[in-house]
């Protein structure tokens, strides 16, 4: 009978179970944290190259620098080709997801600078976000 530490087996386990999954699927998965998850996956593959777990394809997330994150399945091969990364086309998905996002304070700073270039009256674009009490105050302190 072969000896198996028990987080490697419980990890190979849930693989097996529910399929191929992303270090923070197996977390969620197992209660876990992630990092528990990754040192236990990594030290298999150090110790037991391409006998255990292999890297079954990458998936793109959002948030890390538009990095690939790995799936693992448990079973042994080698891992799946890493795709090249499109720089550009990662670049332009990061800035759409910004704009996005800051969508009315790119929206609020355009009206002011176009306003400022006309020669109207700059109103301060951040009074919206001020307590009531304060308005008259944020409105009249850039006239004196």
């Amino acid at each position: 009978m072969k000896f198996q530490p028990i987080n490697r087996s419980q990890v190979v386990g849930a693989l097996k179970a529910a399929g191929p999954m992303t270090v923070e699927e197996l977390a969620e998965h197992l209660g876990w944290k992630s990092k528990k998850v990754s040192t236990t996956i990594g030290s298999t593959r150090w110790l037991l190259p391409e006998q255990v777990f292999r890297i079954v394809r990458y998936v793109q997330v959002f948030g890390r620098r538009s990095r690939d994150v790995a799936v693992y399945a448990a079973e042994p091969g080698a891992d799946a080709p890493k795709r090249p990364i499109n720089v550009a086309k990662r670049r332009k998905q990061t800035e759409a997801r910004y704009r996005d996002k800051h969508r009315a304070i790119i929206n609020a700073r355009n009206r002011a600078s176009y306003a400022a270039k006309r020669g109207e009256v700059v109103v301060n674009p951040w009074i919206q976000l001020a307590p009531p009490q304060l308005r008259a105050f944020m409105s009249t302190a850039g006239t004196q």
